[in-house]
This record gives C-alpha cells, structure tokens and sequence, in this order.
C-alpha cells in the first residue's frame, strides 16, 4: 500500500507562512531583548570576575595561618598585661561637658515670682548642688549629707512660704 500523498495548496500555505510572520517580533521587542541579553552577559562578566577574586587554597591556607597567630599572640597578652596595655590602651569614656552653671540671683528672682503652689515643685527640678547654694544665699542652714528632699522642703517652709506669710500678716 503506497501512502497518498497530500497535495500542495499554495495558497494554505501562504497564508500559513502569512500567520507565521505575524508572530514575529517587532523593533521594540527586538530592542528589548537585545538589551535584556546584554545586561545578562554583564551580570555573567561580573559574577566570572567576583570568582576569580576569590582566593585559592595557598591563599586559604596563609589566611588561616595568620588567623591562628593573630589569636595566638592575643592569648598571650593576658600573662603581659603592661605590653596589652601598650598595644591596646583603653578606651576613655567620654565625660558630658557640665552644662553652666545657674545663676542663683536669677533663679532666686524666678522662685519670688512664682505662686506657692508651684514652688516645691520647681525647687525639686534642680539639682542638689544648685539647692545647696540657694539655701546658703537664704540663710538656710543646710549641709550635703541632707537629702534633695529634705533640702527642697526647707527652702520652701523657711526661705519661702514663712516669708510670704510674715509679709501677709504684716500687710506688706
């Protein structure tokens, strides 16, 4: 039995060659995938290099080498404690700088001015310092072994409100 053979059309396949056209990609697309190509050889190149720069098994091996003689001589710094403390001297701390200091006429204006009601509570924002050299300014006998608290409830009852309550009963 002898196969038949098909006939050709011409014209199926024209129009199967014509549909075949189509498909193809046009400038744009060609641009574009001329580029993405590019940009992957790029990427290849550098990743090539990247692996060339890594280093080899005599490289490996000298590193390791150092390594362990770095951490060996470390070790030994902690029998020789003058030479570590040549070799790595320690680090200061860094110390705030002291923020100037508060004038005490001026503070002592601004507590004057203040209502009674408010002045424990701004006499306890102030250091312990600051209360110290307030009291001595008022008269207030007061030593550094007395607490912050301590020092603001004097301040207030004997430099303060005694004051203004001597000033009201005298009508001042």
């Amino acid at each position: 039995m002898a196969k038949k053979k098909k006939s050709l059309n011409i014209h199926d396949a024209l129009s199967k060659i014509k549909e075949c056209i189509s498909l193809l990609p046009g400038e744009d697309e060609k641009q574009r995938i001329g580029q993405d190509i590019h940009d992957m050889i790029t990427e290849l190149d550098t990743l090539r290099n990247n692996i060339n720069n890594l280093p080899d098994e005599s490289e490996q091996r000298q590193l390791s080498h150092s390594i362990h003689t770095l951490v060996s001589f470390l070790d030994s710094l902690n029998s020789k404690p003058y030479l570590a403390d040549t070799i790595l001297p320690k680090v200061k701390k860094v110390v705030k700088a002291k923020p100037g200091s508060i004038n005490i006429d001026d503070l002592l204006k601004h507590l004057e001015a203040l209502p009674t009601d408010q002045l424990m509570s701004e006499l306890s924002k102030h250091k312990k310092n600051t209360l110290l050299e307030l009291s001595s300014r008022l008269n207030i006998t007061a030593n550094s072994k007395q607490t912050k608290d301590v020092l603001v409830d004097k301040i207030f009852k004997l430099g303060f409100a005694n004051k203004r309550g001597y000033d009201l009963l005298s009508d001042r």
